[in-house]
C-alpha cells in the first residue's frame, strides 16, 4: 500500500554504493509498504483501507525487535463499528508477519515475526484504526519457566537444543522464522576439560529466553533475529559492511562521541581450579587507539578491571574469557546516533562506515539498533545507533 509521495528527501548525494541504492529506489521518492500476514498480501478491496505509521525497531541486542503499523479506513462511521470481516483472514494473533519496505514498487524485506496483539483504537477527533503489533521469536521464549536438565554439555548445544522445541518449529513451518544459526560456544568439549558423560546443561526455574540471554552475555554472544533468521554468534562476526554514509549521501543528522569512562588497560578473568586450589588467570591489555591524541591513554596506564568468574574451568576458557570482556569494553568507547534518507537495506548486526565528516567523526560503528518509520507526514527515515572501538586519526 501506497504513502503520500513526498519528492526527493534531502541528505542525498552520490558516493560509491549510496548511487546504486539511489538508481534502484528511484531517488528516494514515493515510499511504499507492503505488509504480508499468514502468506497473503493485505490487500485494499473496498477501497477504503490504507497502511500507515509503521514503526520497526530492530535490534542485535538481547530485547525482541518489534514492528507495529496501524490500518485505516476500516471503521464505519454510519454504523459505529470496526469492518473486521474485511481484515480477519489477516489480523490473526499468532499469524506469521512480513514488513517489506522501498520506494516506487521496488521493495525488500525489513522484519519476520508474528502477530502479537492487536488493537482497535478510536478517540472522538481523530480517525479510528487497529494497530498490529508483530515481535519475533523472543516474544514466544519470553513465555513460561522451567527447571530441567538439558541433554547439551556446552551452551551452543543446549541453544540449538531450546530452538528444536515444538513451539519454535511451528513458528518456522508458518514461516516467522526463516532459518536458525547457532554457532559453537568456547565452552565445547575439545578433549578434556571435563566428561561429556558427567556433565550437562541445567535451566533452573527460568525461561528459554531468560536462559539463551544468560548464555549470550557469558560468552559476549549476540542473540537476535534478522529478518526471521534467528542467530546466536559471536559477537560483531559478521564482517558484511553496510552502505557507506555522509552527509551527501543520506546522513540527515547525527551525534558522534567518544569517552574512556570504564576503560581500562588491562583484563583480567581468573578463576580457581577447584580440584587443586591454584589461580586460574587471562590478561589481556587494551592497545586499541582512544584519541587523536596521547593524553587519554596516559590517563588510563596501569588501570585495570578483574572479573572473577568461577564457571572457569581452564586457561583456554579462561582466555576466552577476557577476550570476550576486552571486546566488550572497548565497544564502549563510541557512539553512533543518526538518522537517515529511509533504506531498507540498513539492518543490525553489521559494520557500518561515516565519512566525509573529517577525523576523528569518521568512522566505522557496528550497528546495534535500528528503526524504520514510515508515515505519510514524515515520509520514511531510518534511525541507527552502533559502537566503536577505536577512534581514527
Amino acid at each position: 500500500m501506497a504513502l503520500l509521495p513526498l519528492g526527493i528527501l534531502p541528505g542525498l548525494g552520490g558516493g560509491p554504493g549510496f548511487e546504486t541504492l539511489k538508481k534502484k529506489y528511484n531517488d528516494f521518492y514515493f515510499p511504499q509498504t507492503l505488509i504480508e500476514l499468514g502468506g497473503k498480501e493485505l490487500k485494499d478491496k473496498s477501497g477504503q483501507m490504507a497502511v500507515n505509521d509503521v514503526d520497526i525497531e530492530l535490534t542485535s541486542g538481547y530485547e525482541a525487535s518489534v514492528a507495529t503499523f496501524r490500518i485505516y479506513g476500516v471503521f464505519r462511521q454510519e454504523s459505529g463499528k470496526f469492518e473486521y470481516d474485511e481484515i480477519k483472514k489477516y489480523v490473526v494473533l499468532g499469524n506469521a508477519l512480513t514488513i517489506k519496505l522501498g520506494y516506487a514498487g521496488t521493495f525488500e524485506t525489513v522484519f519476520t515475526g508474528f502477530v502479537a496483539g492487536v488493537d482497535f483504537i478510536f478517540s472522538t477527533g481523530n480517525q479510528p484504526y487497529v494497530e498490529v503489533t508483530g515481535m519475533d521469536i523472543k516474544g514466544v521464549m519470553m513465555s513460561g519457566s522451567y527447571a530441567e536438565q538439558l541433554v547439551a554439555t556446552s551452551y551452543g548445544e543446549a541453544v540449538r537444543e531450546i530452538l528444536r522445541k515444538t513451539a519454535y518449529e511451528r513458528l518456522q513451518d508458518s514461516s516467522a522464522i526463516t532459518g536458525v544459526s547457532v554457532s559453537d560456544t568456547p565452552d565445547k568439549e575439545t578433549g578434556g576439560d571435563r566428561s561429556a558423560t558427567s556433565y550437562t546443561i541445567e535451566m533452573s526455574s527460568e525461561s528459554d529466553y531468560e536462559f539463551v540471554i544468560k548464555a549470550a552475555k557469558k560468552f559476549n554472544f549476540e542473540f537476535f533475529t534478522d529478518r526471521g533468521k534467528v542467530y546466536f554468534r559471536k559477537a560483531k562476526s559478521n564482517a558484511e559492511a553496510l552502505p557507506t554514509l555522509s552527509i551527501k549521501d543520506g546522513l540527515i543528522n547525527f551525534d558522534i562521541g567518544y569517552s574512556i569512562t570504564g576503560i581500562a588497560e588491562t583484563i583480567e578473568a581468573r578463576s580457581v581450579d577447584a580440584g587443586t586450589g591454584k589461580i586460574i588467570s587471562s590478561k589481556l591489555k587494551f592497545t586499541n587507539n582512544l584519541s587523536v591524541g596521547s593524553s587519554a591513554k596516559k590517563l588510563i596506564a596501569k588501570s585495570r578491571h578483574v572479573y572473577i568468574d568461577p564457571t572457569v574451568m581452564s586457561k583456554q576458557q579462561a582466555d576466552a574469557r577476557a577476550a570476550s570482556l576486552l571486546e566488550t569494553m572497548s565497544y564502549r568507547l563510541g557512539s553512533l546516533n543518526c538518522d537517515c534518507v529511509g533504506i531498507p537495506e540498513l539492518r543490525p548486526g553489521c559494520f557500518l562506515t561515516i565519512e566525509g565528516l573529517g577525523a576523528p567523526a569518521d568512522n566505522k560503528f557496528y550497528i546495534t539498533g535500528v528503526t524504520h518509520s514510515i508515515s505519510a507526514d514524515a515520509g520514511y527515515r531510518t534511525k541507527l545507533t552502533g559502537c566503536a572501538n577505536e577512534v581514527r586519526k
